[in-house]
């Protein structure tokens, strides 16, 4: 079965499912904070989307602080912002009401870069002031990210709207991903949205007529002594016969889950991890690996890995590459 995305329900069916999950969000709280935010879908593109949403409003707010006392573009005071923005981050509440719209703007962009990146690209670009500006999406990019990654390793500082769309064009092809939309409505509890926002496309399978050869009559072959056959060619049904020895998929799948994160990563890792997350302790390291180890899921994990956030700046690479190791371990 394929699926073509209704392009003109969009907007109101992202806000239909977004309503669903804030009703289901704030039943039990009046506010949310960043560690359910974080999680607040099964989907990481949504999730990554409000904090997008989040910290542009911090930039936007930053860069409007003018006066003719402080200067505000002091590299100290650069500093010491981005540092107020680092504890401010972990101090995250959000209401009802002012959730809402970002979770539905998370939700429609999600869509659309799964289904439309085309389509995607043009409406960040005409949201933002400046079109080179897309370059610092990208980091919250989830799906389509080595289309992307290509796009905006070309965008240089004097680029417009329309000469990004036209790199676009260029590199489309071959390098959009298949995304999966029963999963991905899943993953947003919306499976019954499915009808109001994709059209359903049979897929006719034309099976080639062959006309079989007309009989041929067979060489009569002399009986070979069994001792003769033990050496002769190996046949289809002895090799049907030999042990398997490749893993099945089973096998395959339980590897995975068996395999604990500190395994699972290279020295790099290891030692970008321990320095940016860990403040160099590798014994608080390996203590934070065992206890995410035994998380029954992803929620779960995050969970025991914001135990030991010290302060993290959650948009730096070092985060985004454990959230990357965790979902790996638990997806």
């Amino acid at each position: 079965m394929r699926y073509k995305l209704k392009n003109h329900a969009v907007i109101e069916i992202s806000k239909l499912i977004a309503a669903d999950i804030i009703d289901h969000a704030y039943q039990s709280h009046s506010k949310m904070d960043g560690e359910r935010l974080i999680s607040l879908t099964n989907s990481r593109q949504v999730n990554s989307f409000i904090i997008r949403s989040l910290f542009n409003q911090w930039r936007n707010e930053v860069e409007r602080l003018e006066s003719p006392y402080f200067d505000f573009n002091h590299e100290r005071v650069k500093e010491a912002l981005k540092s107020f923005m680092n504890v401010l981050s972990n101090h995250i509440s959000i209401d009802k009401e002012h959730l809402e719209p970002l979770l539905t703007q998370a939700i429609e962009d999600a869509i659309l870069i799964s289904f439309e990146p085309k389509d995607y690209l043009e409406s960040i670009l005409n949201r933002i002031e400046r079109p080179q500006d897309f370059k610092l999406q990208f980091k919250y990019i989830k799906t389509n990210r080595e289309l992307f990654k290509s796009l905006t390793d070309r965008i240089g500082d004097f680029d417009t709207k329309s000469s990004i769309l036209q790199a676009y064009e260029t590199i489309e092809n071959g390098e959009t991903e298949v995304v999966d939309v029963p999963e991905f409505l899943d993953k947003l509890n919306a499976a019954n949205r499915i009808s109001d926002l994709f059209d359903s496309i049979e897929e006719v399978v034309e099976v080639p007529i062959v006309e079989e050869p007309a009989p041929q009559p067979q060489p009569i072959e002399e009986e070979l002594p069994s001792e003769k056959v033990a050496d002769g060619p190996v046949t289809i049904n002895d090799q049907f016969d030999q042990p398997t020895k490749g893993m099945t998929l089973a096998e395959k799948l339980q590897r995975k889950v068996n395999k604990s994160i500190e395994s699972s990563l290279t020295l790099n890792e290891k030692f970008m991890f321990q320095n940016n997350l860990f403040d160099g302790d590798n014994s608080k390291m390996k203590e934070a690996f065992t206890s995410i180890d035994q998380a029954i899921d992803l929620q779960d994990a995050l969970n025991r890995a914001n135990q030991y956030n010290t302060d993290w700046d959650m948009d730096s690479e070092e985060v985004e590459a454990f959230m990357s190791v965790l979902e790996r371990r638990f997806a």
